[in-house]
């Protein structure tokens, strides 16, 4: 009779076993280009809106994606990045400011991940629960855009990220912000000691992996500055990240004149893209129709929801918009060569859908 019983625990064990071992994996579908390695003569790319059945159990403003991303990173050779900037919970908490900010977390396909900016220190709680959910135990690289409290609050402050999770890497131009203590920031890399300090300007370049990082601003020699609190936009760094043929830009608040810098700055065609986030929370200081043209973007992705002229200027290259307001959660997932997007929640405004219909004329059956 023991025998017998200590027979079912053990069967009992195996199941349980392997039902967290497939937990991870839930919102994959091996039938999609991007996991079952299909390579055709262009990439493709596909759309979709999450099925209920593999959303989280429901939580407030938790991520919806059912997986541990590091893992399905690994598994599937994917560089997997999660929009989460969260203003839906911002407008629905009536919070004094008018957007919460950006907060983007990089899963390279060796498992390594990267923060890229976190959201203003309210938005701490939300951000902390959902890289819990997403299986994120430490953070190989944590990377602020530039110094203004809507994109380094929640890493930065009390109990922050940079408390919460152990960081590998702390990457930033090196500028700071005029209206903040120099002494502050300072310290804070003398708390962490166990975080390397990384500081990048135009020019430089990385690998991670299998995934190259080119950087495109600043320009050289502002490191150590102190910069006003409206020049700080400019000297968001601009980093592009490359697998395979796939190519992902994030640039942080970069007003229109930035853009048109760092494009007389960068080597021809360095700049195109299939992935960008919309510069500035899609905002019409930035996103200009020159930009749109060096960056010819395939999938944009705007924190907050984005004026009609950036909508405009990025469909008019052929790049379909979304953002966290409009869409909720947006996931991007890439193998190389093609890619996949999934969003949280389908949309329910059509405002924009005259603009999506340019896109379809320019590369028909996609989206």
């Amino acid at each position: 009779m023991k025998i017998a019983f200590r027979i079912l625990c053990a069967l009992l064990l195996c199941v349980l076993l392997a039902s967290c071992a497939t937990s991870s994996t839930t919102t994959v579908d091996y039938s999609s280009p991007v996991y079952s390695g299909v390579r055709g003569e262009q990439p493709v790319y596909t759309y979709q809106v999450l099925d209920e059945s593999l959303r989280n159990p429901k939580g407030e403003y938790n991520i919806p994606f059912n997986e541990n991303a590091v893992e399905v990173a690994k598994q599937t050779k994917t560089m997997r990045v999660y929009f989460m900037a969260g203003d839906r919970w911002l407008t629905d908490k009536k919070v004094d400011t008018d957007y919460i900010g950006d907060a983007t977390l990089i899963v390279f396909p060796d498992g390594q991940t990267m923060l890229i900016d976190g959201g203003r220190p309210e938005y701490l709680p939300i951000l902390a629960e959902n890289l819990r959910r997403l299986g994120i135990e430490k953070l190989d690289y944590v990377m602020v855009s530039h110094w203004h409290i809507d994109h380094h609050g929640s890493i930065t402050t009390a109990n922050g990220i940079l408390a919460r999770f152990p960081v590998g890497t702390f990457i930033w131009s090196g500028i700071y912000n005029s209206n903040s203590n120099k002494n502050t920031i300072d310290n804070m890399f003398r708390k962490y000691t166990d975080m390397e300090q990384m500081v990048v300007k135009n020019g430089d370049s990385f690998y991670i992996g299998d995934v190259r990082v080119d950087i495109y601003n600043p320009p050289e020699g502002f490191a150590g500055d102190a910069l006003a609190e409206t020049k700080m936009n400019n000297a968001s760094i601009a980093a592009k990240f490359t697998y395979g043929d796939f190519k992902a830009l994030f640039c942080g608040d970069l007003y229109v004149d930035g853009e048109w810098r760092t494009i007389e700055n960068a080597p021809e065609g360095a700049l195109d893209a299939d992935l960008i986030k919309a510069n500035h929370h899609g905002r019409d200081s930035s996103n200009s129709t020159e930009w749109a043209e060096a960056t010819t973007p395939r999938v944009v992705v705007s924190a907050t929801i984005p004026f009609k002229s950036t909508y405009y200027h990025y469909s008019k290259v052929g790049g379909r918009v979304f953002s966290d307001y409009l869409d909720e959660y947006v996931r991007v997932v890439t193998d190389g060569y093609n890619c996949e997007v999934t969003t949280s929640q389908k949309r329910e405004s059509d405002a924009f859908a005259a603009y999506d219909q340019l896109v379809e004329r320019i590369y028909p059956g996609t989206f």
